[in-house]
């Protein structure tokens, strides 16, 4: 009985929020789906969307019906698919593969209800909650699929993290970390030459870019902001601090400590003593508050690399890129961390055809398919082989290339979807004066341990 009532407070907890909120997503809700073209948009779950729907024998000569469920990355995520899908159907003409555009705040209450059901996704984009669905015996192991030929092209770290219990669930498909943005203009203008590399040198660049520049005693320019309720962006300076994150099982939250509270300390500072950071209040939603960067009154913007399609299709401006600045901490796998994700391509216990689902993600794999993907969005792969076709010549990939071989991601969890949720609270107390760092921190711990029983 109390397994149940935990692992139901844990569904809960997932279905507060879209995933990859972490792996992203944009913000955006999912675009119009095209059945012609082998695509559509999930609307309410129903038995014809999960793995049951692929119930003909593939002996009868009727083409095989597999689902793949993925939340957008892009607005163009069904035209960009179902040009992929038309490619694999050229190689599998007895296979077809229908692509549902799932919203990202809506995936893990979906995909929770489908999986319980029995109808599940034959094919998943999964990212940090694959354990719970694993855990619940809804994904395929893939020991018997995955030859080391095949893992041979993943740094082990990227396989690791796609484990479960000792067994790959999925295949590493993208691969994301985090940059500053800058507008390069809004620099010269400011005589800033140099980008910053450190905390103390871009909270000076901060404050040099925080004006009041019509002179009526309000500031109408900010040096930097953070995206709203981005649960990674707090943590950053956690980390970098010196602070460790959580560990899977939830035994250990790393960063109820001294060095915690500097990071989020100077995470307040940035806010409420500097006001450097372009206030919540400022706006209501994230468009809203993008549009501050793309006009030209906030000068420097981390956030994941895929944005830079984002930005550069919402506006002109001079748009620059360089490392997160490095924090105190001795080590530089700490000081240099900033936030970096894996999604994968899972195939559920449930499919009546593995073979079929197999085939699809080891063909969106390889490398000369899935680059199709990987550059029209602005992802890396974790698939080093994947990542020497893209991006020759960009500059601000090249910022990004430089981590992704060593990528630093957070742990999957079951407990991954309420960390992330009680991540974006202790933002919200801390950015809004609400509660001390500290006591932030504490409350994030005592819930996170109320959760898991621990």
């Amino acid at each position: 009985m109390k397994m149940k009532k935990k692992l139901a407070m844990l569904l809960c907890a997932g279905m507060v929020m879209g995933l990859l909120s972490g792996c992203g997503g944009n913000g955006q809700k999912a675009a119009s789906g095209n059945e012609s073209s082998g695509s559509s948009n999930a609307g309410d779950v129903s038995e014809d969307n999960g793995a049951a729907s692929g119930s003909e024998d593939a002996s009868s000569g009727e083409a095989v019906k597999l689902t793949f469920w993925k939340s957008p990355h892009s607005d163009r995520e069904d035209a960009i698919w179902a040009s992929m899908i038309a490619e694999f159907n050229k190689e599998n003409p007895n296979i077809q593969v229908e692509f549902l555009n799932v919203a990202w705040d809506s995936v893990v209450e979906k995909e929770t209800a489908a999986f319980a059901a029995g109808t599940g996704p034959d094919i998943s984009f999964q990212t940090e909650q694959f354990p719970l669905y694993a855990k619940n015996g809804y994904i395929l192991s893939l020991e018997d699929y995955a030859d080391e030929t095949k893992r041979s092209g993943y740094p082990a770290s990227a396989l690791a993290y796609c484990s479960y219990d000792g067994q790959l669930m999925g295949i590493p498909f993208v691969a994301l970390n985090s940059v500053m943005f800058y507008n390069k203009d809004m620099f010269a203008e400011a005589g800033i030459t140099e980008v910053p590399t450190t905390w103390d040198e871009m909270e000076e660049v901060a404050k040099k870019l925080t004006l009041d520049k019509d002179g009526d005693g309000q500031t109408d320019q900010w040096g930097m902001m953070f995206e709203m309720d981005d649960y990674w962006q707090p943590l950053t300076y956690i980390i970098q601090a010196g602070a460790d994150q959580w560990n899977e099982n939830l035994t250990n939250i790393g960063f109820n400590n001294e060095q915690g509270v500097e990071g989020l300390t100077f995470f307040d500072k940035l806010y409420n003593q500097d006001k450097v950071v372009l206030p919540l209040e400022k706006y209501t939603n994230k468009e809203e508050e993008r549009a501050y960067f793309y006009n030209g009154q906030v000068a420097m913007f981390p956030q994941q690399i895929h944005y830079t399609n984002i930005i550069k299709e919402a506006s002109d401006i001079n748009l620059g890129a360089f490392a997160i600045p490095a924090g105190p901490a001795s080590d530089e796998a700490h000081s240099k961390w900033n936030f970096a994700n894996i999604g994968m391509l899972a195939i559920s216990s449930q499919t009546q055809h593995p073979d079929a689902a197999w085939k699809f993600v080891e063909f969106i794999t390889r490398p000369e398919v899935e680059k199709t993907y990987l550059s029209e969005v602005g992802f890396f792969s974790p698939q080093l082989a994947t990542n020497d076709l893209m991006y020759e010549g960009d500059e601000i990939m090249a910022v990004a290339a430089e981590g992704i071989a060593s990528l630093q991601v957070s742990p999957a969890s079951d407990y991954a979807n309420a960390m992330m949720q009680n991540l974006k609270i202790l933002y919200e107390n801390v950015a809004r004066s609400e509660k001390s760092p500290a006591d932030a921190i504490q409350g994030m711990y005592d819930a996170m341990k109320a959760i898991s029983g621990e």
